[in-house]
């Protein structure tokens, strides 16, 4: 798209700049490139058991090559665009070293980070998240309510315990601790968020000015909910940068007719399913809007069948790599979801075929005239701008309905699953904490658009749903790429919204809206303010509406980050997973516990948050007893192990000390609380005060201090 048709302000001149110009103008699409391309690789390597820097690294620089010609700029760079592009470097690069020095110490499997990250360090020593239990089964099996496991986040396959979760994040940050040690573990998420915010800048100068374009990406950057899941080692940023960039490569090989284009986006969108279970949400997404934007484009019948193929291979390729997968290192996991994911990934299927037959049979002779008339009629005449016109009320019509759910309805769980009733347990205990009526079945599900505008504010989601219904005008009228934007952004989007199936504390909650919702919320939004801007007058009228325009898309959501207090000693909170560290103390309160006998098995008693914590920061195997133990149990178990092992407790009745207990280790951790309805504004801090020992012979267990 040439600078003259793009919407927004495009100052710095049209001139053909030099080489160097063109290097900066392409680094945020190089660097996400390399991020995907690193990403991939780890994600292939792992889920063959070959996670080693000397298979991922050559791997992810072959991949790179391959596509790095195919994504050289095709145009004259101006220097709007060289400099918007190194405003966007230099951004991420900013954001980047904030957050890092913010970043969490997310090392107790209290919600997922936990384990994520744990699976992480785990893989910069070995090969596959496969975690030998080293006797601790046949120990368990002496105790009294004793396990080798954890319930959901550890599950015992065989002789070894595998990690939940699907395994690319954890693959990817572990080339962090290759280069950094745990710090580049702790730090490596928020590279990836990084990353994903050149890609929603990408995005956005396929259709903006350089420098509006900068707009969508400032304003996810300062929301709550990406700073806030790039810092702990959340999958939904890295879901994001995938999803966002299959969306720039599709909507770049439809335009240039590349099959390598759209065989790249096609892999990317198909890898969301080796990050997260629920993957092919996401694919069926980008998928639909693939082809929905061949058959609307003016491309040859057999070559748009040809770029179709390309895509719905790859995509379908790397998803059955994401499914086996998980399958083979989380299977437990799978099974717990098996239903679930199996109704989502044949829906998924079901799009990937009809569609490739869609496509097929558009090749035909006298199909392919036929539809090469209907895309004529809906690009020239009145019945089709009118059919265009249509579509997007129809969008914005939807998007206003779901954001209105909250004025006439509640919504609320209705089945009698194990599942419900912990979610039923949990909302719950949120609701006292907060004061709140207690309504444990009640999902919050007609809030979801609201959830939205506690991140965005309600101008940005108020145009974000403008834009929309502009982007499928576009997409039938005049630019049928929009539907690979529409198709990847709004499949997603109204799946979670009207069905979020979440604990629907913040930010637990945002994480269903994080890979789609909010970059594709403020890519519609910058749309909006285009087009309204272009609809004025003067062209000073234009710059001045983009500029105030894209101002106010960085600024509002940083307004969401304080909020009055007037019943509190100070005037306004912050919102704390801006402004605090998560889990800050979890790492040195590890250290001390690994530093008090080295090497010995570890008795965990009473808590099974820090089960894989020590089994992986100590590199011990690890018992979890449910119950306190007696001295028979105990001795039972150190027979087993054939060593003395070291029991770590929390409870001064967990096990029979051969004399009163001093604390071991006494540690503080930091938390951000859960909050329903509204972002978290305070912090709490959990006292740990571990009681350790070593079991002696006869099974009582002698004290230990610290070194």
């Amino acid at each position: 798209m040439t600078d003259s048709a793009r919407l927004g302000l495009d100052d710095g001149g049209a001139a053909s700049l030099g080489r160097a110009a063109r290097a900066v103008a392409a680094a945020p699409e190089r660097a996400v490139l390399v991020v995907c391309a690193t990403a991939l690789a780890a994600g292939l390597a792992v889920s063959v058991g070959a996670h080693l820097w000397w298979v991922v690294l050559p791997l992810a620089a072959a991949l790179t090559a391959l596509a790095w010609r195919a994504l050289a700029p095709r145009t004259a760079v101006t220097l709007a665009e060289a400099r918007a592009g190194a405003i966007a470097t230099g951004g991420a690069a900013l954001w980047t070293v904030v957050n890092v020095a913010m970043g969490a110490e997310y090392l107790l499997v209290v919600r997922d980070p936990g384990f994520l990250t744990l699976s992480g360090m785990w893989l910069v020593d070995h090969p596959s998240t496969d975690i030998p239990a080293l006797g601790a089964e046949a120990a368990a099996q002496a105790g009294t309510q004793t396990l080798p496991d954890a319930a959901e986040a550890w599950n015992l396959k065989g002789d070894v315990v595998q990690p939940q979760g699907a395994k690319m994040l954890p693959a990817t940050i572990a080339i962090g601790g290759w280069i950094a040690g745990d710090g580049g573990v702790l730090a490596a998420n928020v590279v990836i968020g990084a990353a994903g915010l050149l890609a929603i800048y990408a995005v956005s100068r396929l259709f903006l000015s350089p420098y509006l374009a900068l707009a969508p990406a400032g304003a996810v950057a300062l929301t709550v909910a990406h700073i806030g899941l790039s810092r702990p080692a959340y999958t939904e940023p890295l879901t994001l940068l995938l999803i966002l960039a299959a969306v720039l490569w599709a909507w770049q090989g439809i335009e240039q007719g590349s099959t390598a284009l759209l065989a790249g986006a096609g892999m990317a969108s198909g890898a969301a399913m080796l990050v997260r279970i629920d993957g092919t949400a996401f694919a069926i997404g980008a998928c639909a809007g693939v082809i929905a934007a061949l058959l609307l484009a003016g491309v040859p019948a057999r070559r748009r069948l040809a770029l179709g193929a390309s895509f719905i291979g790859a995509q379908l390729a790397l998803s059955a790599v994401g499914y086996l997968s998980v399958a083979t290192w989380s299977t437990e996991y799978l099974a717990r979801l098996i239903s679930r994911s199996t109704l989502l990934n044949a829906a998924y299927v079901l799009v990937a075929v009809v569609g490739l037959a869609l496509l097929a049979i558009a090749a035909g002779p006298g199909t392919g005239a036929r539809v090469d008339r209907a895309r004529a009629w809906l690009a020239r005449s009145r019945g089709g701008r009118r059919t265009a016109v249509a579509a997007g009320i129809s969008v914005v019509a939807i998007l206003t309905f779901l954001a209105a759910r909250p004025l006439w309805t509640i919504s609320r769980r209705g089945d009698e699953t194990e599942s419900t009733r912990f979610a039923n347990g949990v909302v719950e205990s949120f609701q006292a904490a907060q004061g709140l009526e207690i309504d444990p079945e009640r999902t919050y599900a007609e809030s979801t658009v609201t959830w939205l505008s506690y991140h965005l504010t309600w101008p940005i989601v108020a145009l974000a749903i403008v834009g929309m219904g502009v982007a499928a005008f576009l997409a039938l009228r005049s630019r049928p790429v929009w539907a690979v934007l529409l198709g990847a952004i709004l499949a997603p989007s109204l799946l979670y919204l009207i069905y979020p199936s979440i604990i629907p504390d913040q930010i637990w909650a945002i994480r269903r809206f994080e890979p789609a919702t909010i970059p594709g919320f403020a890519l519609a939004a910058a749309l909006a303010v285009g087009t309204l801007a272009a609809l004025l007058r003067t062209e000073r009228a234009r710059a001045v509406a983009s500029r105030v325009g894209a101002s106010a898309l960085v600024a509002l959501p940083v307004l969401t980050w304080v909020a009055p207090t007037p019943d509190q000693p100070t005037p306004l909170s912050s919102a704390v997973n801006v402004t605090t560290r998560e889990m800050i103390g979890a790492r040195d309160m590890l250290d001390q516990l690994c530093a008090l006998e080295p090497g010995r098995p570890i008795i965990l008693i009473g808590t099974s948050e820090a089960f894989g914590s020590l089994r992986i920061t100590c590199d011990v195997p690890v018992v979890l007893a449910l119950v306190d133990q007696s001295a028979e149990a105990l001795a039972a178990m150190a027979a087993a192990f054939e060593t003395a092992p070291l029991v770590v407790t929390r409870s001064q009745d967990g096990a029979p000390w051969t004399s009163m207990p001093a604390p071991a280790v006494d540690a503080r951790v930091r938390h951000s609380a859960y909050t329903l309805e509204g972002l978290p504004r305070t912090v709490y801090e959990r006292s740990y005060r571990w009681l350790a020992g070593i079991v002696q012979p006869d099974g009582s267990v002698a004290p230990v201090t610290p070194p």
